[in-house]
């Protein structure tokens, strides 16, 4: 996992709201966390701020983003209106998915990376037309299969000493990969209870 250094910035808030923070110092032995790092997390009204310090630069982030290909087939009543929007039905065929880290090149990607500097897995077995009419009801009309898209996120980093993953957005993986490139630290910003990283900051 990607190294985050020691940061020194002054976030805006007065010198007593700052001496009201608590900031511990932990460590951890086992093979994703190196060294010591002290956590200190601001409590904002609907998230919060995670500054990860080290004192020898060493908490450490991963970001990945689980890429997927899926068949998809939209099956449609035979006397289809516009009165009767809710009729449309979506089946789900093959799929196929790719993880990447920190941006790499994974050994599996079939393409990529593409204008969002994703990269995709080889495309899924195109469901046969035995596929598509087990799959259709009485009266309904099965349309042309089409590959969907798909890609989610999710952040790794130290929080009191711990491995923890949280969930993210495509704005918070490029600012990681960014990071690992340029072997910078990141500011996160969490959301409420500490639930998703809606932000990060390359420092």
């Amino acid at each position: 996992m990607h190294k985050m250094h020691r940061s020194s910035t002054n976030y805006g808030w007065s010198q007593p709201m700052l001496g009201a923070l608590a900031g511990s110092v932990v460590s951890h032995s086992g093979p994703f966390w190196g060294t010591a790092a002290l956590i200190t997390v601001i409590s904002m009204t609907s998230c919060s701020q995670l500054s990860t310090n080290a004192f020898e630069a060493t908490a450490d982030f991963e970001a990945t983003v689980k890429t997927a290909y899926t068949w998809q087939v939209e099956y449609l009543p035979r006397n289809v209106s516009p009165d009767r929007p809710n009729d449309r039905r979506l089946e789900q065929f093959e799929s196929t998915t790719l993880v990447t880290t920190n941006g790499i090149r994974p050994d599996a990607a079939g393409s990529g990376p593409d204008s969002q500097g994703l990269w995709w897995p080889v495309l899924p077995p195109q469901p046969t037309v035995d596929d598509i009419e087990d799959r259709r009801r009485s009266a309904e009309v099965p349309g042309i299969p089409e590959v969907i898209k798909s890609s989610s996120y999710t952040i790794t980093f130290n929080q009191a000493g711990e491995a923890k993953t949280l969930p993210t957005n495509y704005d918070v993986y490029r600012q990681a990969v960014k990071a690992f490139e340029k072997d910078r630290p990141l500011a996160l910003i969490l959301g409420p209870q500490d639930q998703s990283v809606l932000s990060a900051e390359i420092k």
